[in-house]
């Protein structure tokens, strides 16, 4: 008689716990494996944004530094180089316009040059060259814009 009784108290799981215990795992695992996963692509591409950023200011100090890039009158075609400027790989920088003051200055009030892209007649002592730095996979793309006086 008491075999009969410690037979009927014993416990267990039935199937159906056990199945949902494991949908239960299963989808937290899921969740945290899916927020991992995001979090590593976005590391990656903030990573690149960082790197595209930093190469483009470079870039921009490399063509304003007058001992390093001397101011062009020439209006040539390509009047600045960054072949000495160090670029990750990965990664392409290239100065994509120079555009020329029009020389007309203030004449009352707030005051912003004006700027156009073919080159007048003579320099008149400043440019804005637009810098563009970005991966080779075209994710990550910064530009930055360097005014640069010709100061004698």
């Amino acid at each position: 008689m008491r075999d009969r009784l410690n037979i009927q108290t014993e416990d267990g799981f039935s199937l159906a716990e056990i199945l949902v215990t494991i949908v239960i795992v299963g989808i937290t695992f899921t969740a945290l494996l899916g927020g991992l996963v995001t979090s590593i692509t976005v590391s990656g591409f903030h990573r690149q944004v960082a790197t595209a950023d930093a190469l483009t200011r470079s870039a921009g100090e490399w063509v304003k530094d007058s001992v390093q890039t001397p101011y062009d009158t020439t209006c040539a075609s390509d009047p600045y180089s960054l072949s000495g400027l160090s670029v990750p790989t990965g990664f392409s920088v290239a100065i994509v316009s120079v555009e020329y003051w029009d020389g007309i200055g203030p004449s009352s009030g707030a005051y912003s040059p004006a700027f156009v892209s073919s080159c007048p007649g003579t320099d008149k002592g400043m440019q804005r060259i637009t810098v563009r730095a970005s991966s080779t996979d075209g994710k990550a793309i910064e530009t930055v814009q360097v005014i640069k006086r010709n100061v004698p």
